[in-house]
């Protein structure tokens, strides 16, 4: 591969190094790929869209774009990656390889590539990618659109740290504190869900069988397929668990997560604990994202490594917030070293009560139901106040209220619920 004779250069720079004043509307692309089939499709590819234009083999000019292909040792293009990364501003990265592998695929989010092609190469993959990265280079005035539906989602920082008991909770508090706003739990786990396990439900339709043939997608079908809880949330679980078979593309999270925003007012993703390509697509297009770990070494070890994943693959870092659960409150300097090595404060702890939660979840009841005045249910009503829900619903009775007490007599404070 002709990774090594391939330099970097500057952007904005010519290759003296001076400053260019002056800089093509085209974007450039350089195609550092060693199989001809797989270099010759980019190139038609490109040369379809007028918005870009490939690198002459003995031109000068600085590519802003640069389309690789993975080495036979996948470490020295990662290596080589981060060195391009780290010293030339604004260039991107798309890497391509045959392999699959999910390791790979992790490692290349990591290094900063902002796309990564499995071979053999799809078209709609590669169209995608491109219309974003025109968009990225050149950004242009959009007019105000409708607002829609709020997006949170809940990745565990390793599994078995409660991301679904996390989930579902923060789900029907939701709905709780904000009555007159419409919920929606979505489940994008395609490794191990159970989702439907916490409501003791059964479902024959799954967010898989939407995936699966996205030309039937539209609000009609989704509120057909949607079950409705008791609480008054609506429910899609994955349709995976450890013994599925088949992959959830993520070109299929967009489109559905787009309809649902169109449908509800709070949209709740449990994104499980493995950050996938499916994941890291709802991630990306979420308003926040809960990542919840607890105050065990090997849990905020492998934490750690998903924020910085996170970080490195280009998610924007204020929407990500920390959550600790089953927490005690004699582990307050255990919980300070944390956020040191986090580099990242908490946004909110969860109490540990082991006999209550296991007892919800082994009745299929959400602890938020089953124990209502708990400190658990506390801390998610808590939470879901301080994100700033549920205030629309304080606006519209306050008057009413305020009359009443009138009537009444006094005007006795309201009472004060502290966080644990």
């Amino acid at each position: 591969m002709s990774q090594q004779s391939w330099t970097p250069v500057r952007l904005g720079a010519d290759k003296e190094g001076k400053k260019r004043d002056n800089v093509s509307a085209h974007i450039l692309v350089d195609l550092v790929i060693y199989q001809e089939a797989v270099k010759k499709t980019f190139q038609d590819i490109l040369d379809a869209h007028p918005e870009f234009r490939v690198k002459e083999p003995n031109e000068t000019a600085v590519p802003r774009l640069v389309i690789l292909e993975l080495d036979e040792d996948p470490a020295k293009t990662f290596a080589f990656v981060e060195s391009v990364i780290q010293e030339v501003d604004g260039r991107e990265i798309f890497l391509t390889s045959p392999r699959t592998d999910s390791s790979l695929l992790l490692e290349a989010l990591r290094t900063g590539a902002k796309e990564f092609f499995p071979q053999p190469l799809q078209r709609d993959d590669i169209e995608v990618a491109l219309k974003k990265c025109v968009i990225r280079c050149h950004p242009t005035p959009q007019e105000p659109q409708k607002k829609i539906g709020n997006i949170i989602s809940v990745l565990g920082g390793k599994g078995g740290v409660g991301t679904t008991s996390v989930a579902v909770n923060l789900a029907l508090s939701l709905q709780k504190v904000a009555s007159s706003r419409s919920v929606v739990l979505v489940e994008v786990n395609q490794h191990g869900g159970d989702l439907a396990i916490f409501f003791d439900i059964q479902t024959a339709n799954s967010l898989r069988d939407i995936a699966s043939d996205l030309s039937r997608l539209d609000a009609a079908l989704l509120n057909q397929i949607l079950l409705k809880h008791s609480s008054g949330i609506r429910i899609l679980p994955s349709g995976y668990d450890d013994l599925s078979s088949g992959r959830l593309s993520p070109d299929s999270i967009e489109p559905i997560l787009k309809v649902l925003q169109s449908l509800f007012d709070q949209v709740v993703i449990d994104c499980g604990h493995v950050l996938d390509l499916s994941t890291k697509k709802a991630v990306e297009i979420s308003s926040t994202v809960l990542v919840v770990s607890t105050l065990i070494v090997p849990v905020v070890h492998r934490t750690k490594r998903i924020l910085d994943l996170l970080r490195n693959s280009g998610v924007d870092g204020g929407k990500v917030k920390i959550v600790f659960n089953r927490y005690s409150s004699d582990e307050k300097e255990v919980l300070k070293e944390t956020e040191d090595a986090l580099k990242l404060k908490t946004s909110w702890v969860i109490a540990n009560d082991y006999p209550a939660s296991s007892g919800a979840i082994n009745n299929g009841t959400p602890l938020v139901l089953a124990s209502p005045r708990s400190l658990i249910t506390r801390a998610y009503h808590d939470m879901v106040v301080s994100m700033g829900y549920g205030n629309e619903d304080k606006k519209e009775s306050s008057n009413w209220v305020g009359r009443l007490r009138g009537i009444m007599g006094g005007r006795a404070k309201p009472k004060q619920v502290q966080a644990s």
